[in-house]
């Protein structure tokens, strides 16, 4: 399974201004097809520098949480350092 596109991103208003919550529509694509799922995750700016990326919930998934959940933050990380989310 691999991720094909985060839709629909909207970023939640949170009053510490490093921390950033975002929702979103993931777009997995398996054998099986594709399939939409909603995903919330966080990027936060650490004091030493570097981006610590947590996905805090996923959409009932049809496959391995681990795998995904480590897939997703790698292509989130990916569309911060290309400045893509909001």
């Amino acid at each position: 399974m691999r991720i094909v596109d985060l839709l629909n991103i909207s970023r939640k208003e949170t009053p510490i201004f490093y921390r950033r919550v975002y929702t979103a529509q993931a777009v997995f694509e398996s054998p099986r097809g594709r399939a939409e799922k909603d995903v919330q995750f966080t990027v936060e700016h650490l004091p030493v520098g570097g981006v610590d990326i947590q996905v805090d919930r996923v959409e009932n998934l049809d496959y391995p949480l681990i795998p995904m959940v480590r897939e997703l933050k790698t292509y989130i990380a990916d569309l911060d350092k290309k400045g893509v989310l909001p």
